[in-house]
């Protein structure tokens, strides 16, 4: 009889067997739309229509859950508020595990275009070097790479983190391209490769 339950077991576990751990196990992904709270950021243009990066860094928040969501991933929105410091300390109240700080870049300079990423602590340095190389093969423009900052979130608290800045929203091709999202439910635009980058660099940190 014991034999028989055994194999009886045996075969069950061959029909279903046990789920896979997945990496994100136990993790919550502190997210970031920078700005916001009466910030604007940096502001682009495309045919006369205004950018904004708050906005952009808003809905790339937004796409990036809706992957979490689609794997189970907890994550936790950090509150738009002004002060940088209660926003990570909002992010630590939660339990989060790391936090990704999302901005993009602006200058007078209209065809700029490149991805850098901004840390301070060692942690952050060891979670960028995971986040950013993953945008920056996404995106396919310059990398300027990862540096130290002394003004972001990461200076604050001891959670891994990085502040991105994966393009230039001042760049007219790069404003455009967000319109193209937002308002003509454009596919395989900047905001949903730099959001699916930003989960396949979580994934690989998690995994190490």
């Amino acid at each position: 009889m014991k034999n028989y339950i055994a194999i009886l077991v045996l075969a069950l576990l061959a029909v279903f067997p046990a789920s896979a751990a997945s990496p994100f196990d136990g993790k919550i992904i502190a997210l970031d739309a920078g700005h916001g709270g009466g910030e604007t950021g940096a502001v682009g243009n495309c045919s006369g229509i205004a950018v904004i990066e708050a906005d952009v860094n808003f809905y790339v928040r937004a796409e990036l859950e809706k992957i979490l969501d689609a794997n189970h991933v907890a994550y936790f929105e950090v509150p738009r508020i002004d002060s940088r410091k209660d926003r990570v300390a909002a992010a630590e109240g939660a339990g989060s595990s790391v936090l990704i700080s999302i901005h993009h870049n602006g200058s007078l300079n209209i065809t700029a275009d490149y991805t850098q990423s901004f840390v301070t602590q060692r942690n952050d340095k060891i979670f960028a070097r995971y986040i950013h190389p993953a945008i920056a093969s996404a995106l396919k423009l310059r990398d300027k790479g990862i540096k130290n900052d002394g003004y972001g979130m990461t200076v604050y608290g001891s959670l891994p983190g990085v502040l991105t800045e994966a393009y230039f929203i001042t760049n007219t091709e790069a404003a455009c391209d967000f319109l193209k999202y937002r308002d003509n439910g454009a596919t395989n635009t900047r905001v949903q490769k730099e959001a699916q980058a930003m989960y396949d660099g979580l994934y690989s940190y998690f995994s190490r």
